[in-house]
């Protein structure tokens, strides 16, 4: 379910419009992001994005497969972003 929307003139990052929104969401929200949203659990308990490798290290089995699931349900909301 899509919360709410914002938008703006010209061209700005999804996260830096997220923060100038002053969007309140509800701590039983869970806020599904992309990698663009790092910094977004500080703002948010009830959120998840992606886990980035380090410069260096690669990602377990376990984290790519996290990566996996957390994209197969990002999808749709992206589908339908791409609608509005």
């Amino acid at each position: 379910m899509i919360v709410c929307t914002d938008f703006s003139n010209g061209k700005k990052h999804d996260f830096k419009l997220f923060k100038d929104s002053k969007t309140i969401c509800s701590s039983n929200v869970l806020i599904l992001g992309d990698s663009g949203y790092q910094g977004l659990a500080n703002l948010h308990s009830n959120s998840q994005i992606p886990i980035k490798k380090t410069k260096g290290k690669f990602l377990n089995k376990q984290q790519k497969i996290y990566n996996h699931n957390l994209s197969s349900e990002r999808i749709l909301v992206e589908n339908i972003i791409r609608k509005i």
